[in-house]
């Protein structure tokens, strides 16, 4: 079971209790929250002799948020853009109504003096063509989106339009979540027909219905789990880089506790530096994964034994863990022309 957050259309109202509790994520939401504060700080940095920066979060999500293993809070995507020196000067924030509140609520009580924050409440993929033209008097600003979206909630025209913001400059940069694990069951692969329904939003997403063949090797035996992933992901950095003309893009697995591939960050950018910097970041995430992962199952195992009456002589640390998992290598290729069924 993955640890998200709900879609928008699972997002109903909640009572004041709900609203004050804050929302609880698996150690991999803090890992993908290191790798975009890490890049957001690096692009801030990068983008220093310019005088505008902006961000633009499509699903920013809850205010206030803990990790499940430790209870601690996590820095949400929101307060990792507001933390970047030089700061990103104009932020577009998008949530369902009754989240957004929360989350104006929760930036006015925390950054009182700052400038530059738009909370927009609804659809995203309603709302972008409203932000977008927001913007137009700071066109030329290097901009970078963040899409975290639950799995295929954002459409492919939102996603050229954010790839068009900037005409005749660099793209803007876009780092999505590609809920690959999700797909199969969505679409009912192994059922006696595939859900049209959802079918519908996959092709919304990606805007083209070529990821069909894909869902039909599956179904034959013809791809096994692995590799339908792969191709998925394969499909979806192809339809960037060929429809929307990104010169790179790049995937990063995020694997949950027993090491289950759960869904896949995609990055596109136009600009040697984000293509360098996030290639890096990638690189050490990779390296890091494993002992997180493993000072995870650590604190299950902590967890399970004090449920039993046995309490630890010391706290458990992710020093005191020993990285017996082997660290990953991240290795980058290009795309490659998508899945056709033999």
């Amino acid at each position: 079971m993955t640890d998200r957050k709900p879609s928008h259309s699972q997002r109903g109202p909640k009572t004041r209790s709900q609203r004050d509790t804050p929302a609880t994520w698996g150690w991999w939401t803090s890992h993908k929250l290191r790798i975009l504060g890490d890049y957001l700080q690096a692009f801030a940095t990068a983008s220093k002799s310019v005088d505008q920066r902006i961000y633009l979060d499509l699903f920013a999500g809850s205010p206030k948020n803990v990790s499940r293993e430790t209870t601690e809070p996590i820095l949400g995507s929101v307060h990792r853009a507001l933390d970047a020196d030089p700061p990103f000067t104009r932020l577009c924030l998008f949530e369902m109504p009754e989240k957004a509140q929360e989350l104006e609520a929760e930036i006015r009580r925390a950054y009182p003096a700052r400038g530059g924050i738009r909370v927009y409440p609804g659809d995203c993929n309603v709302n972008i063509s409203r932000a977008l033209a927001d913007l137009r008097d700071v066109q030329y600003a290097p901009t970078f989106a963040f899409i975290d979206q639950f799995d295929a909630e954002v459409k492919w025209p939102t996603l050229r339009q954010i790839a068009e913001f900037r005409r005749g400059k660099t793209k803007a940069e876009m780092w999505i979540l590609f809920a690959t694990s999700f797909y199969p069951r969505g679409l009912n692969i192994h059922g006696d027909a595939m859900n049209p329904g959802y079918s519908g939003e996959v092709t919304a997403m990606l805007g083209s219905d070529e990821w069909m063949p894909i869902a039909e090797g599956r179904r034959r035996g013809l791809l096994d789990a692995a590799a339908a992933r792969a191709e998925w992901v394969n499909l979806m950095r192809w339809r960037l880089e060929r429809s929307l003309g990104y010169r790179k893009s790049y995937s990063f697995t995020m694997k949950n506790t027993i090491g289950q591939d759960i869904y896949d960050m995609i990055f596109v950018t136009d600009h040697d530096a984000g293509d360098r910097i996030m290639r890096n970041l990638y690189d050490s995430a990779a390296k890091r994964e494993p002992g997180m992962r493993r000072h995870a199952l650590a604190l299950r195992r902590e967890r399970q034994l004090s449920e039993q009456g046995i309490e630890p002589l010391f706290p458990l640390s992710p020093d005191m863990v020993a990285a017996t998992i082997p660290p990953r290598l991240y290795k980058p290729e290009p795309p490659r022309e998508p899945y056709r069924l033999p």
